[in-house]
């Protein structure tokens, strides 16, 4: 009964379609009522008489000052201090990111061992990562990219860690420790 009363829906629908016109520019139009003709007020003898605009000056004439001009006054915008839209973005620690699948990579090749502890020496002398103190660089973010292949378990040490990466690690029996460098001692 379902397939019935649809079928008979799409062929109503299509002899609909086949008896109305096309949609062109030619026969669009605004809805009927939807559009209200503008009064042109204030060009003559019967167009009103201050026309809502008040009396003389600036304001009735048009030419009204430009935004942000309040009168002589200092305006606002330059009587409040500037604040960067950056603010102290170039002390803002860095952490250079380590993904899953690259560490899974790094352990595959055999640069690291997953039977030790991995720590950032290990990282680096491998050459998973590469942290540079002197531009802010704080020490590793563990990131998820590729927990779904990653395989090994390992004693991972970084400085950060997204929960999805810390998940992917504990899932096959391993353990990931944060800890704290200073810029002197990395």
């Amino acid at each position: 009964q379902g397939a019935a009363m649809s079928g008979s829906g799409v062929s109503r629908g299509l002899e609909l379609l086949r008896s109305l016109p096309r949609v062109s520019l030619a026969n669009l139009r605004p809805n009927p009522g939807s559009k209200k003709r503008e009064r042109r007020r204030g060009r003559g003898r019967y167009g009103g008489r201050k026309c809502g605009r008040g009396h003389k000056g600036e304001r009735q004439r048009g030419n009204r000052p430009r935004l942000g001009f309040e009168g002589g006054q200092t305006p606002f915008y330059l009587a409040i201090p500037k604040y960067g839209f950056n603010e102290g973005h170039s002390l803002r620690r860095q952490y250079q990111p380590l993904s899953l699948q690259r560490l899974q990579y790094l352990i595959d090749l055999g640069r690291v061992d997953p039977t030790q502890p991995i720590d950032l020496t290990q990282l680096t002398n491998a050459r998973g990562v590469t942290v540079q103190p002197l531009k802010r660089d704080y020490g590793v973010q563990l990131v998820e990219e590729g927990a779904d292949i990653f395989a090994a378990k390992v004693n991972i040490e970084v400085q950060r860690a997204s929960e999805l990466a810390i998940a992917g690690i504990e899932k096959n029996g391993g353990v990931v420790t944060t800890s704290f460098y200073d810029p002197r001692s990395l």
